[in-house]
């Protein structure tokens, strides 16, 4: 038994709020127009606009966010007032991160920050946060390090490093992998990744070739790929984002290393989803594995088709999964704003640690336990996929899923040879 109810002239059932059972509920039943916002309320956003971040996924998380609060202003905002978002280019750099912080913080006076894509930058913002005891939500960086330092203020909707990678890890060692080169990112991220997928390797009893690593500046890779390639590995794990990791992609191909009939290749960044990946890559692109927490025809939740054809719409493009977690991290700290009836920090922060959001990528609540560390203040309720590359120009909606097993559409594939 459904309800549903029209906002709009026009409008499908399909677009219609979903009014009853609770558990499906996008809305509650409204009764006119809202009245309009009197005041303002401001939350600050941290993402990567420019290089060197990963700026086309700081653009897309900015897209989503501000979606969020057109949407959220369009029927009455919060408290009887408008958001504002403030957003502020971190640039993937921790002490464009830091100043960011300060300034939405001491300046912009805001009473939450969502976003953020790159760990590192992360990690030092999470300690502005703490120190003026201000809710961050963090949207898109993984590393274990940001909920392991337990901070009150610090929540995060993206999974953590260790509780995703090792599923990865597990997965690619059942595929028959024997000799695997890893090539990372000298950041927070990529060097989490590199310690959790070498130890699951190893303990699987898979040679490790390496790690190479290198500042996230570089953008000629012939050398390490050179040297990996005289192991002749079965597997290069690409562990980079952003245009360094279109780089390997492009490099490895060029030199006949990967993807080849004899070696696959796994891109861990976000960024190879993105259709930026194609521009750089070109024929180097197909067979190339990435991983995703969503994939389409997967509708985890009554809001997730809702959000990506609004989305669509807007924008004229599909979102990935950072686009997801960056809408419902807007979504989720207005609604704590809206449990606490208050602004106060003490009272947000508390609602967040009481909160079950139905979001696009699930219904998102925070665990409070503390052991292992990075579980706390984490949602513990994400998705992992990996999907194939099988045509040049494919989109992620496109390519095959290989995992999970429950959703695979294709074993993992290789060049013809």
């Amino acid at each position: 038994v459904f309800m549903i109810q029209y906002t709009e002239v026009g409008q499908s059932p399909d677009e219609a709020a979903i009014v009853y059972p609770p558990e499906y509920a996008t809305a509650k039943i409204a009764f006119g127009p809202p009245a309009p916002p009197v005041g303002v309320i401001k939350i600050g956003a941290v993402v990567p606009l420019s290089e060197p971040g990963a700026y086309e996924s700081g653009a897309e998380m900015k897209m989503a966010m501000e979606l969020a609060v057109e949407e959220i202003n369009k029927y009455g905002g919060v408290l009887g007032k408008r958001i504002e978002l403030i957003v502020e280019d971190t640039a993937g750099l921790p002490e464009k991160g830091t100043a960011a912080m300060e300034k939405l913080i001491t300046k912009d006076k805001v009473v939450g920050v969502v976003g953020e894509f790159h760990s590192s930058v992360a990690i030092a913002e999470i300690e502005v946060a703490h120190r003026y005891h201000v809710p961050i939500i963090i949207s898109e960086a993984w590393s274990d390090k940001i909920t392991a330092k337990q901070y009150p203020e610090v929540f995060r909707i993206a999974p953590a490093v260790t509780l995703f990678y090792t599923k990865i890890a597990n997965f690619l060692a059942d595929s028959g992998f024997k000799k695997v080169a890893i090539i990372a990112e000298n950041t927070d991220w990529g060097l989490d990744v590199t310690e959790i997928m070498t130890k699951v390797f190893k303990e699987r009893g898979i040679e490790v070739i390496g790690p190479f690593t290198a500042e996230r500046t570089v953008t000629d890779f012939t050398p390490q790929l050179l040297e990996i390639q005289r192991h002749e590995p079965d597997l290069l794990l690409d562990i980079f984002t952003g245009t360094g990791g279109y780089l390997i992609v492009k490099q490895a191909y060029e030199l006949g290393l990967a993807p080849s009939p004899k070696c696959a290749l796994v891109s861990m960044s976000t960024s190879t989803l993105y259709p930026e990946f194609w521009e750089t890559v070109g024929e180097a692109g197909r067979y190339v594995l990435t991983k995703t927490v969503w994939v389409k025809g997967v509708m985890l939740t009554p809001k997730t088709e809702e959000f990506i054809k609004k989305f669509k719409a807007k924008y004229g493009r599909d979102p990935t999964f950072a686009a997801m977690e960056a809408y419902d991290s807007v979504y989720v700290l207005v609604e704590a704003i809206k449990k606490a009836k208050s602004t106060n920090s003490d009272a947000v922060i508390k609602a967040l640690e009481e909160i079950e959001y139905l979001g696009t990528l699930g219904k998102i609540s925070f665990s409070t336990q503390r052991d292992p560390p990075m579980a706390y203040h984490q949602w513990l309720g994400f998705n992992v996929f990996m999907i194939q590359y099988t045509e040049v120009g494919q989109s992620p909606d496109e390519a095959a899923i290989v995992y999970p097993p429950e959703y695979a559409t294709s074993p993992i594939q290789y060049p013809p040879g």
